[in-house]
């Protein structure tokens, strides 16, 4: 009888405890609950709606939808933060905020909170072209051609049936011939095939492991507490799970993404052709405009006031402009636009000469550099 109640009473304890850790959970997403509320309030109330903003354009519904949920996302992470240390419940130890209740929540899996679960896999055809110097050997592309397609159907890795699919098109040939030009003196002509096929192992496991790191990276800009991912090197294969992701396709979308780095020539002030543009189209500006005054200040009824023309040289453009424009000089209407589209076409005229000035005097060509690293592609 002793015994039983001993169990009776550690139960009960068990059962307390438990409801006691669950409660940091309930109290959690309750308060999320409220935030997520005050954030849709305040996009609702700052912003249109894709369908308002676009209607009947899909495409720019769906950028304008991203750049929405962003927003929501950067108002909901604000007030996360400002109401880290408000009080949610009491503890044992006294109050508890919401920072230390978010720390003690239940972790909920995919199954339970939802989220995204997807395999990438890394393209090692692109890495065997950049090795083979890109070889256009129709025997090396057939067998990455063959290889690509027998990988769906067989354990290898992606490497071992290139190299199978190879040898039945080139029996004798040496791997030494397709690989040693772009190894940057790594192997050579003379080395063996096993030696070459050291070699490209080596290359797709650090191209592999730089894709990895690449991922973790742009995992950990989603804000999600426990990822998880799980790299498969034998068959080229990275299993990423999302519990609680909020927005799957943008997700999904950076996850799959070609990384593009470019590159651009700048200008400085260091550059004497800079300088000389710069001075030259403020001085023509300055003896076009200089002695007008500043329009900034003019009140918004002066619109309907006539404008006067201060110089003769203005008065000879205006004449020259009527003429072709058929409009009456004695005018105060026409007198305004002639100014205003005498002003635009010197105007056009400097921003002309600058831009001769930077690209011809100084001889400079601008040429974006692509350099594409590894793809990865969702397997079928």
């Amino acid at each position: 009888m002793q015994l039983k109640g001993l169990v009776r009473f550690f139960t009960v304890l068990l059962i307390i405890y438990s409801l006691y850790q669950l409660s940091f959970t309930w109290f959690v997403q309750n308060h999320e609950k409220k935030l997520q509320s005050k954030a849709k309030a305040y996009v609702a109330a700052n912003y249109q709606t894709a369908q308002q903003k676009f209607p009947g354009n899909k495409d720019s519904q769906q950028v304008y939808q991203e750049f929405l949920d962003k927003k929501l996302e950067e108002k909901l992470s604000r007030l996360e933060d400002s109401t880290k240390d408000q009080i949610l419940t009491w503890g044992i130890n006294g109050g508890v905020s919401y920072q230390k209740a978010k720390s003690e929540e239940l972790n909920l899996g995919l199954d339970l909170k939802g989220g995204l679960n997807v395999a990438l896999e890394v393209e090692m055809t692109g890495l065997l072209r950049s090795l083979a110097n890109n070889s256009k050997d129709p025997n090396f592309e057939g067998a990455l051609l063959n290889a690509d397609k027998n990988k769906k159907n067989s354990g290898a890795d992606f490497i071992t049936l290139f190299i199978d699919e190879y040898r039945k098109l080139e029996p004798t040939r040496p791997l030494a011939s397709l690989f040693a030009a772009a190894s940057s003196g790594k192997i050579d002509i003379t080395s063996s095939d096993s030696k070459v096929l050291g070699y490209i192992r080596e290359e797709a496991k650090g191209a592999f492991d730089r894709t990895y790191k690449v991922l973790r990276t742009r995992i950990d800009q989603f804000g999600v507490a426990q990822p998880n991912i799980n790299p498969n090197s034998d068959k080229q294969i990275i299993t990423v799970e999302l519990p609680g992701i909020k927005n799957v396709e943008r997700a999904r979308n950076v996850l799959q993404a070609t990384a593009n780095l470019q590159f651009w020539e700048t200008y400085t002030f260091r550059n004497p052709e800079m300088n000389t543009a710069w001075n030259n189209a403020f001085d023509a500006y300055k003896a076009k405009f200089g002695t007008q005054k500043d329009t900034t200040a003019v009140k918004p009824d002066s619109a309907s006031q006539p404008v006067k023309n201060d110089t003769a040289n203005n008065a000879a453009g205006d004449t020259s402009l009527a003429k072709q424009l058929g409009l009456k000089k004695d005018t105060a209407g026409a007198k305004k636009i002639l100014q205003q589209l005498q002003q635009m076409q010197v105007l056009e005229n400097i921003s002309r000469s600058f831009l001769l000035l930077l690209l011809i005097k100084a001889d400079i060509t601008i040429l974006p550099i692509s350099v594409m690293c590894l793809s990865m592609t969702q397997p079928k």
